[in-house]
């Protein structure tokens, strides 16, 4: 055999190889692809009930945020309760 011929096979090879590549990547993966896009759109009706993981992450916050003032008002209502001679008497004015 003749490396011209090697080459011949090579590049019949590379053809063949490119062209079962590309199929693939038509017929299999842009398929796919496709769907896990749309199954992944933010906003996708059917998907967590109408509502996108954005608006589930600004919810989080919004009771973390609620939980963070309700802390801070039972902790200020402790220290009334265990130190009640600490705050400022009222002026009988």
């Amino acid at each position: 055999m003749s490396i011209l011929v090697i080459a011949q096979y090579a590049a019949a090879l590379t053809t063949i190889a490119g062209a079962v590549g590309l199929f693939v990547k038509w017929v299999v993966v842009k398929p796919i692809k496709a769907y896990i896009d749309q199954a992944t759109y933010p906003i996708s009706p059917g998907a967590n009930g109408g509502r996108s993981l954005s608006d589930v992450a600004q919810t989080v916050n919004r009771i973390e945020s609620k939980q963070t003032d309700i802390e801070k008002r039972v902790v200020a209502i402790e220290e009334l309760v265990t130190k009640p001679a600490t705050r400022p008497k009222k002026s009988a004015n």
